[in-house]
Parts: structure tokens; sequence; C-alpha cells
């Protein structure tokens, strides 16, 4: 038993420092996260909504507008994109990460009203009608591919059976982009857009655009604000070297006040750090400054969680209890004052999650995360490190806890 539990402890132990050094110099985790606007800069900007002939200014115009903002800002492929609506008649985004802010906001606000018009310039099709587009490069040149719906394919098919043989006008945003002679019926509902692109890229923009639906305002800038992505930088460095510091000087605290037991709990604390940073990665989470300040914390209780619990072993040990029961006893009896504190700061995270926005809720949900892992790790993963070396026999009467 003794030599077996032994094996477990040293293999257990040589996996995890295996693995911590992979996920930390080789492969480090952090390099897979997502970070926000604060760490990896972009820029935030202020909509003014102006009303258009199609629509007024109102709830109903700003909540499409809404709408489709957040289907380009989604296509883009932003991170953690904020949309916000400001009062009555303005739009807050935030966007992290974009490498031409000024080129992504005029896409954004761009109104992408498609019309196919008659000889005669009555509007016969308009971008309403479609069901998809794609950029896309056909003959050589780069087009927008045009599929309509059903309702979108009958008025194209009677328009082109009406107009054999004559030209039908294609505007974009008011602008004439081409005239197509009618060569044939096209009764499937498909049509190319060719519009000059000079590139793929634009093509494809306008074939978001247009996807997207045309925006019923018009959204002018009226403010801007780049972030430096060199700040947010030397955020993440100076977060990584406090991180690095608070951690070394954690780790010293509990081998000294607690001997080896203080040095096993180090080990779950760093396995700890790695499930939190792989949950994060996995959930697609995007770290902000608020939220490495909830690592911070939940790191913190997962620290409070092992010293109520050897505080709670040691007494037992002095009282005259033999290691392993010792070590039960107290696990037992510290569970429920780690369970009130967590359970009411894992209360307390929930409500600023569904409540608060933008970095409330970054901050609220590294919290929770980092509690429920804490919880894991503590009561769990240490359990099992001190269960082993006192069954090793590393634990002789109080040597595991007091030396």
């Amino acid at each position: 038993m003794r030599q077996r539990s032994i094996l477990a402890l040293v293999a257990l132990v040589a996996v995890l420092i295996v693995a911590g050094g992979y996920f930390s110099v080789i492969n480090p985790i952090t390099r897979h996260l997502k970070y926000g606007l604060d760490l990896r800069g972009g820029i935030t900007a202020t909509y003014q909504a102006e009303p258009t002939p199609q629509a007024p200014v109102n709830a109903q115009s700003m909540a499409k507008a809404m709408q489709i903002l957040s289907f380009r800002v989604n296509k883009l492929g932003v991170s953690e994109p904020v949309i916000q609506e400001v009062g009555n008649s303005r739009i807050a985004v935030n966007l992290a990460g974009v490498k031409n802010p000024e080129q992504a906001l005029r896409f954004l606000g761009q109104t992408a009203l498609l019309q196919i018009k008659s000889p005669t310039g009555k509007v016969l099709v308009t971008g309403a009608d479609l069901s998809s587009a794609e950029g896309e490069i056909s003959q050589g040149q780069y087009v927008v591919a045009l599929s309509f719906n059903s309702k979108g394919a009958v008025l194209f098919k009677q328009a082109t059976t009406k107009y054999l043989g004559q030209q039908l006008p294609i505007y974009l945003n008011g602008k004439l982009v081409e005239a197509p002679k009618v060569d044939t019926i096209i009764p499937n509902g498909q049509a190319e857009l060719s519009g000059g692109f000079a590139t793929l890229k634009q093509a494809q923009q306008t074939a978001l655009l247009l996807q997207s639906g045309a925006l019923p305002v018009k959204l002018v800038v009226l403010a801007s604000n780049t972030v430096s992505a060199t700040l947010g930088h030397q955020a993440v460095v100076a977060s990584k070297r406090a991180a690095a510091i608070a951690i070394a000087l954690i780790a010293l605290a509990m081998i000294f006040w607690y001997r080896l037991a203080g040095l096993l709990a180090d080990i779950a604390l760093g396995v700890y750090a790695f499930l939190l940073l792989g949950s994060l990665w996995a959930v697609h989470a995007v770290i902000t400054i608020p939220g490495i300040a909830g690592i911070i914390l939940s790191m913190g209780m997962a620290v409070d969680a092992n010293v109520i619990i050897f505080s709670r072993v040691r007494e037992e040990m002095v009282s005259g209890k033999t290691p392993r029961a010792a070590i039960e006893v107290g696990f037992r009896n510290a569970i429920r004052a780690i369970m009130d504190s967590n359970a009411t700061t894992f209360i307390s995270a929930i409500i600023l999650f569904f409540m608060g926005s933008g970095d409330v809720k970054g901050f609220a949900l590294t919290l929770m995360i980092g509690i429920v892992i804490s919880l894991f790790t503590a009561v769990f993963l240490t359990r099992q490190f001190i269960r082993l070396a006192a069954d090793a026999g590393w634990a002789r009467v109080r040597a595991i806890f007091v030396g």
C-alpha cells in the first residue's frame, strides 16, 4: 500500500510538471486566448442615427439597425464586440483587434441599399428580396453572385420577361453600378453584380453588406477613439509580471507555513491555473483587465480554501489524531466554511453577469469559472495529494503540516 501510494504520488506530480512545462513554455495557453479592447487595442465609436425616406428614427428602426450592425460585426470576426444603444438615436460600438479602424467604421455604417430598376426608373426588385449574396470570381472578374428568395425570384423573372432585350439599371446606395442588357428570361432568381470591383475582398464586403440588409436609418460617426495595441500589449505584459510575482510569493508562503502540504497545495494551484485558462479558452471568453481581476480574485479564494483546510487538519493533528484521520476530519469540517464563502461570491457573480454589461460581464464570468475550478482543486485534488502523502508514510504525526 505504501509503495503503491509513493509511486502514484510521484507519477501524478511528474505528469503535472511535464504538462505544466508544455503549456507554459512550449505551447502557452495564453497565446490562444482572446483579448479585449483594453488589452488588444481597437476602436470605440458612437454613431448618430439620422432619418431616411424609408424610415424615421424610432425604436423599431434603431432595433433593426442594431441587428444589422451585429450581423456585420460578427462577420468581421471581431472578438467580444460591444454594440449598445445610447439614448434614443445613438449606437456605441467597441471593436477589439481591428487593423484598419477607419475602414471598419465606414464599412459598418454603409447603407447597402440595392435596387434593380426599369428603364423608366421604376423600382422592380430590392435587396430586401435577397436570400444570399457571395463575392466570387466569374469569367476573370470579381463579382457578387445574387440569389433572390421566392418572392424576389418571381419579381426578377417578371422584370426580365417584360424588359427582354432592354437594360435593367442596378443601383447600390443610390448610385448606378451597372446597366446590363437582358438577353434571356431568368426564372431561377440568380444574378451577378459586377460593379467594377478591384479586388475579391471588395466584392466579398459588398456581398456581406447586401446579405445583412440595408440600414433603415443613416448612421454618421459622431465620435471615435482608437486604443493603441501597444498600450494593450504593455498591459498584458504588466499583468503577467504581476501575476507571476504574486503566485511565487503565495507558493513560498504556503510552503513556509504548511511544509510538504503547502508544496502539494502549490501543485494543485498550478493545476487550477491551467484548468482556469483552458476553460476560458474553451468557452471563447475574451480576457480584459476586469477579467484578469476576476482571475486573481478567484485564485485568492482558491488559496484561502487551502488555508482553511490545512488549518482544520493541523488542529486535528495537534489534538492527537493519526494523519489519515486528521485529514478526513479536517477536510469535512472545512468544507462547510469553504462552500458558504464560495456560494455567496458565486451568487454575486451571477447577479453581476446578468445585470451588468461589457467589462462587468467579463469580470463576473472569470470569477464564476474560477470559483467552480477552485472548489474542484481544493476539495478534490489537494485532498487526494495529501491522502497519497499520508499513505506513503511521508506524514509522521505532524510532519506533513508542521515539520
